[in-house]
């Protein structure tokens, strides 16, 4: 137990005094900001939650991931860390659960800017109701976007970098616009974050119980390579 948060605060100050987290960051207020002028509460929340479980979850989460696990290479500390004496599962877990919380702390401090930006543009019709409402469905589209995160986290080590797990998110993310909004949209992984956005109101291809699994299982798939990859990560 004390190696694992050991291992957490490592990698929290690895992650939080790097560039990513503020760039990534900066990147979101700044689209936030581009979309405040255009429309009323409702659409405005809706636009930046939709953000999130599209462009944001997938590109940016998956820069977050992609990073946690492939800056050890391009920063040449990999051999290094394996020989610590901690378990490579616990350093697993750990870079995971930092870059989960971090995905999570990125998209609240959005959401609150997006209000406070709402507030200063003057925006009318504010609601609680609609404000809790885009909240729990932001809280939906990170987790579901952090699980398939997996297979991101697997790519950037069996890769040894950033490009390739980079590369599979732009990739994911244009085969979920293509087919997101097709009947093949409701069992593609990185299509089911937008449509549950859509479902909460109108869909016109809704989830079922099999839609919800999808991303567990693939992200499960993708965490368990990870873990089998970093044990035997001596002998790559």
């Amino acid at each position: 137990m004390m190696s694992w948060l050991a291992a957490i605060r490592v990698e929290n100050t690895k992650l939080y005094r790097s560039y990513v987290f503020i760039g990534i960051l900066a990147f979101f207020l700044f689209v936030t900001v581009i979309r405040a002028g255009e429309s009323d509460w409702t659409v405005y929340l809706q636009n930046v939650v939709f953000m999130f479980s599209s462009v944001f979850g997938i590109i940016g989460f998956g820069a977050v991931v992609s990073w946690t696990f492939g800056r050890e290479y391009s920063d040449r500390t990999f051999k290094d860390l394996l020989a610590l004496p901690v378990s490579r599962g616990t350093i697993v877990m750990a870079k995971s659960a930092v870059a989960a919380s971090c995905c999570f702390i990125l998209a609240l401090i959005t959401f609150g800017f997006a209000i406070m930006t709402g507030f200063i543009a003057g925006m009318q019709g504010f609601s609680t109701v609609e404000v809790k409402h885009y909240l729990i469905q932001l809280l939906i589209a990170v987790c579901l976007h952090v699980v398939l995160c997996g297979p991101v986290a697997f790519i950037a080590s069996a890769s040894r970098g950033y490009l390739m797990p980079i590369g599979f998110a732009f990739t994911t993310l244009m085969v979920a616009l293509i087919a997101g909004s097709t009947p093949l949209g409701a069992y593609l992984p990185w299509s089911i974050p937008a449509l549950q956005l859509a479902g909460s109101s109108i869909s016109a291809f809704p989830l079922n119980a099999v839609s919800y699994m999808i991303p567990v299982i693939a992200g499960t798939a993708g965490l368990a390579a990870t873990w089998a990859w970093w044990r035997s990560a001596d002998h790559k």
